[in-house]
């Protein structure tokens, strides 16, 4: 009995190449997946280019007290930060205040608590105390850590907090807090972990 062969050929060139193209299209989602940022699909409606372009200078750069490693001045960053606080509108920084970096949330929650039009200043510092998903990449000297959100304002900004040494009057700035606000934050504060 004599076999034939009918489309044996060709069926072999393509029965090959259906795993190769599997594993290529499984790496490369599994490249995209583990590379993933979320900052990737964030939606920039409603924020001004020159807002935008600055605020991803700084998500690099991160918070500083405006002197770097070795004695260095980091003024540049400071101005950075500065600037975007000052000219960022108060919705374009409760925007920000989602925006999944926490240098940046951080800088959107500063410069709402420096706008003089702000009156919720309390409610907004709660709110930041309980986002802790994302950490403020804080640098002072040669030493850079991670800090919660809440830690940053509470200490640096309103420095109100009684488990450190009060600032020299000349350094604080007045934020329209009464003092059933600051104790308020401060109970809050101390709640976490």
């Amino acid at each position: 009995m004599k076999r034939t062969r009918r489309n044996n050929q060709k069926r072999n060139r393509y029965s090959i190449l259906f795993p190769i193209l599997t594993i290529v299209g499984i790496g490369i989602i599994t490249a995209f997946v583990s590379n993933y940022e979320p900052n990737w699909s964030y939606n920039w409606n409603g924020i001004r280019t020159e807002i935008k372009d600055s605020i991803q200078v700084a998500e690099l750069r991160g918070i500083t007290s405006g002197v770097g490693g070795m004695g260095v001045s980091t003024k540049s960053e400071v101005d950075r930060r500065r600037w975007i606080m000052r000219n960022a509108t108060e919705s374009e920084l409760l925007k920000l205040t989602e925006y999944p970096n926490g240098t940046v949330k951080a800088i959107a929650y500063e410069g709402l608590l420096r706008k003089r039009e702000f009156a919720d200043r309390t409610e907004l510092t709660l709110r930041a105390i309980q986002d802790t998903t994302y950490m403020v990449d804080y640098q002072s000297g040669c030493i850079g850590w991670n800090r919660e959100i809440g830690e940053y304002l509470v200490q640096d900004v309103l420095m109100i907090d009684d488990q450190i040494p009060p600032f020299p009057p000349e350094m604080q700035t007045e934020f329209g807090l009464t003092e059933i606000d600051k104790e308020k934050i401060l109970s809050e504060y101390k709640k976490r972990p």
